[in-house]
């Protein structure tokens, strides 16, 4: 559960910092900052069970 708030945290961090060097908008920032994790974290769900279904190759 750690690792899972020092993700969220990490990318609250940077997508709010580079939204706000683009548009210097505090309330645009925060929900890009906001909206940033829940985006990885669902994709990266999404990620693993697509990668579930995939055969592994061989190594050479």
């Amino acid at each position: 559960m750690a690792r899972k708030i020092k993700y969220a945290a990490t990318h609250f961090s940077i997508a709010f910092s580079m939204s706000y060097a683009v548009n210097q908008n505090v309330a645009l920032s925060t929900i890009v900052g906001i909206a940033e994790p829940i985006a990885f974290a669902m994709g990266r769900g999404v990620s693993r069970e697509a990668r579930r279904g995939l055969p592994l190759a061989r190594a050479a």
